[in-house]
């Protein structure tokens, strides 16, 4: 007998389309081999209006009204005037999944979003990494006494298996600190830079390949990887921090002269994200540093990135995500999605 879990999307931007895409493509696969079924009834977006159809929208439609028109035609059947909240209050959804854009501010309105969810009795997903680096002990106090799921597989590494890692295989192992590699822009900016490109010209590049965040600030000057940062340290340390308490330097003000003296020194910059817990509490930073190449990290080029995991009993283990595409992202949706069926 088929399981079918109905989800309700809050956002449909380029990771909800994909999403879309990979729920079209698989869903005959896992239902025969896995005895599930994911049927998206609603989708919540500021931009392109709403739909909602308990029975399972349209998904075809709603990829081609994007791609035609930018919107939800209202000529669409599954068209539908339906707020956020509403949405979360949703008897025939299941799961809401949060894939709003970051608000660097405070999380909001995507942590409301979540905790409305929850008080429904919904599980949640969220590849929106604010909730989580703003307000993640609040949720995940709220979803255990909702005996509800709270999964955020996308919010660091894409579909590269960080807190799945964790939860999963980690289990009785104490992680003293973690540092990593955790944004693209920044990283493949550095990684031009080192091959002679200048500044501008790299990040002109970066922008046409899609990947630098529509304010880019958010990579320049260190914030989305503040952001993981915190939502990594509240995750593993219970450290109740938001990315305005993590020590952050961007890499607008790295010079040219000295992505040579690094390379000359037998070195290379990175902007390395770090967390450790001690006897004297948490702590979190961001900045650019010059790192051997001997360094595994040192080998993280382009858009890649990687985090090292410091454990009591496991020792060091490194993760890398190489090169990702908008379909990994989506992928860890699906990830926590077989989780929660589970």
């Amino acid at each position: 007998m088929i399981k079918m879990i109905k989800l309700g999307l809050i956002g449909f931007g380029n990771v909800g389309q994909e999403l879309a895409r990979i729920l079209i493509e698989k869903e005959k696969d896992w239902a025969k081999n896995f005895e599930v079924s994911f049927k998206v009834v609603a989708v919540n977006t500021l931009s392109k209006g709403s739909l909602f159809n308990e029975r399972g929208i349209d998904l075809k439609r709603a990829l081609a009204d994007v791609a035609g028109a930018g919107i939800f035609s209202n000529s669409n059947p599954d068209f539908a005037i339906l707020n956020t909240l509403e949405l979360t209050r949703l008897d025939s959804v299941d799961v809401v999944i949060e894939i709003s854009t970051l608000n660097i501010k405070n999380g909001q309105p995507a942590f409301d979003n979540l905790i409305s969810a929850l008080k429904s009795g919904k599980n949640v997903i969220t590849a929106n990494k604010g909730p989580i680096a703003f307000n993640y002990h609040e949720l995940k106090t709220l979803a255990s006494r909702m005996n509800r799921c709270l999964l955020h597989e996308g919010t660091v590494m894409d579909g590269t298996p960080v807190f799945n890692l964790i939860r999963e295989t980690l289990i009785g192992c104490e992680i003293k600190s973690f540092k990593g590699i955790l944004n693209s822009t920044t990283n493949y900016i550095l990684t031009e830079m080192a091959a002679g490109t200048k500044y501008e010209l790299a990040l002109n590049q970066a922008r046409k390949l899609g990947f630098v965040e529509e304010d880019p600030t958010l990579d320049l000057d260190g914030w989305d990887a503040a952001a993981k940062v915190a939502a990594l340290m509240n995750v593993i340390f219970d450290a109740r921090i938001t990315p305005h308490h993590v020590e952050r330097t961007g890499i607008t003000e790295i010079k040219e002269a000295e992505i040579r003296d690094a390379g000359r020194e037998g070195k290379t910059i990175r902007l390395m994200c770090e967390g450790h817990r001690d006897k004297n509490g948490c702590r979190g930073k961001v900045a650019p540093l010059a790192i051997s190449l001997d360094d595994p990290l040192a080998l993280i080029k382009g858009t890649s990135s990687a985090l090292t995991l410091n454990t009591d009993l496991a020792g060091e283990i490194t993760i890398e995500s190489h090169n990702p595409q908008i379909r990994q992202t989506a992928y860890a949706l699906i990830s926590d999605l077989f989780t929660i069926a589970k």
